[in-house]
Order: structure tokens, then C-alpha cells, then sequence
């Protein structure tokens, strides 16, 4: 291992998370330097799976994670441009089809429970009735984007869903308590905080701030979650 290799591997997380706090710094400033900070967050943790995984595409669920983030880095890098139309849909459907491959994986790590789908229904309609009154409250204030976000939000409802059935599995029990299902729901608490911040509160860059934080502790528990389940 060379010495840049060494310094990644003991370094690469403390990164994140100062780039995730400088982020948040410019945030709320509103300096022009998120442009390189919020695209960096992703990148940074497939740089730290990349580094602890010596077989990428193996197995199919581990490899659509991976497709996942890829998925997040380009929401990310899009939603920088947010007062624009086409790239807020289009890092919608980004955010959307990740959430469908986290889902995946995370179906992946316990087919068998589905059978028993209680835990599952019980989620669901928990997170149904949440969904539907957040979005009863917020009305009107979603125009023409009120579709797209019920649609978006019915996959973060399903991707909760199988974060919940894989805590079944006795294998990946512990694991799934700690990483995968906190990352789950604290996804949901961030998409409720920016979905107020955008449509309700007009969008202040200072209140981004309290959405990209719960964004990054998100990320990294499903990375570190799925890291573990695999290693």
C-alpha cells in the first residue's frame, strides 16, 4: 500500500465530514464554494467503499448500492441548481431511482421476510399517514410539483419498509438497527425538512443547512451499514 493509499484509508471519513461542515458553512453564507463541496460528499464515500471492498461488483445487491450512490452524487450536483425546474425534476428522479436501489439491496439481504409482511404494512401505513399529512398541510404550496414528490416519496416509504425487514434477518440484525434503518428514517426527517424549507419557508439557504446535515449522517450510515454487511 503506498502512502497516499495509507492516508486515504485512515483518513477519507474525517474528510467527509469536514467538507459536510464546510458545506454547511457556505451554506449559510451563501458562498459560491458549494459548488465544490455538496457534489464532493458522495465521491468521498465511495472513495472509503472502494478502498475497503476488494470485490465491487459482487455480489448483484452490494453492486446496485454502489448504482445507488452514483445516483445520489448526480442529485446532488443537480439540486445545486435548485430554482431551475428541469434540474430540481431531474435530481427528483436521481434521489427517486437511488431510494428503488437502496431498496433493492436492502431486499437483497432478506428475501424471506417478505412473506411475513406485517412489519412491512405496519411501516408502510405509518409512513403513509405522516406523508399524507404533511403533504395535506403543505396544499397548494407544491404546484405542479406535488405528483412528483408523492411519487418520490412512495419509494422512500418502500426503501423504510425493507430497511425494517432486514432487521429480521439474524444475520444482519445488529447491523441494520444501527446503520441501515437510523439511515433510513433520518432520509425521511431530511426529505421533510427540505421539502418544508423549499415549498413552505421560500427556499432560504440558511435553513439548507438543517437538511444537508441529516443528508450526510444519512449517507454515511448506509455506507458504513452495507460496508459491514459485506465485509
Amino acid at each position: 500500500m503506498n502512502t497516499m493509499e495509507e492516508f486515504l484509508h485512515k483518513r477519507v471519513l474525517a474528510i467527509y465530514w469536514i467538507v459536510l461542515a464546510l458545506n454547511c458553512v457556505f451554506l449559510y453564507f451563501d458562498l459560491p464554494y458549494i459548488y465544490i463541496t455538496e457534489p464532493l460528499l458522495v465521491p468521498l464515500l465511495l472513495l472509503y467503499l472502494f478502498l475497503n471492498d476488494n470485490n465491487i461488483g459482487k455480489p448483484a445487491g452490494k453492486f446496485i448500492f454502489y448504482i445507488g450512490l452514483f445516483l445520489a452524487f448526480l442529485g446532488d450536483t443537480m439540486q445545486i441548481v435548485i430554482n431551475n425546474d428541469v434540474f430540481f425534476l431531474s435530481s427528483l428522479v436521481a434521489f427517486m431511482l437511488m431510494n428503488i436501489c437502496y431498496s433493492i439491496c436492502f431486499f437483497s439481504l432478506h428475501k424471506k421476510g417478505v412473506r411475513k409482511p406485517l412489519p412491512l404494512l405496519i411501516t408502510c401505513t405509518i409512513i403513509f399517514l405522516l406523508g399524507y399529512c404533511f403533504i395535506d398541510f403543505l396544499g397548494g404550496e407544491m404546484g405542479d410539483y406535488k405528483m412528483p414528490v408523492i411519487m418520490y416519496a412512495c419509494t422512500l416509504c418502500i426503501m423504510i419498509a425493507l430497511a425494517v425487514n432486514v432487521t429480521r434477518n439474524k444475520l444482519y440484525h445488529q447491523t441494520a438497527l444501527k446503520y441501515l434503518l437510523p439511515g433510513s428514517v433520518i432520509f425521511l426527517m431530511q426529505n421533510l425538512i427540505l421539502a418544508m424549507n423549499l415549498f413552505h419557508f421560500g427556499g432560504h439557504n440558511q435553513l439548507y443547512v438543517f437538511s444537508i446535515v441529516p443528508y450526510g449522517i444519512a449517507q454515511y450510515l448506509m455506507a458504513k451499514g452495507i460496508l459491514k454487511v459485506y465485509s
